[in-house]
């Protein structure tokens, strides 16, 4: 499963460090792509190890919540 993020203002340097840091360490997480000059996140997971709904929470854990995603896609 794949969950694209666009235009996310809580997406600093800092947590960009934060995800970066959770994605590696995180079973299930297949690639990841951080643009801070766009704010964009681009995650690419098998749903069979991690649900989206955990995937949030860690994000949100991580200084990245849901709710302060401007538009996001989960294909």
């Amino acid at each position: 499963m794949e969950f694209k993020a666009l235009r996310i203002p809580a997406l600093t340097q800092d947590v960009a460090t934060n995800l970066e840091t959770l994605f590696s360490n995180l079973s299930g997480i297949e690639r990841y792509t951080i643009m801070l000059d766009t704010q964009e996140l681009d995650i690419v997971f098998d749903e069979n190890q991690l649900s989206f709904r955990a995937l949030v929470q860690q994000m949100t854990e991580a200084g990245c919540p849901l709710q302060g995603i401007d538009a996001a896609l989960l294909l």
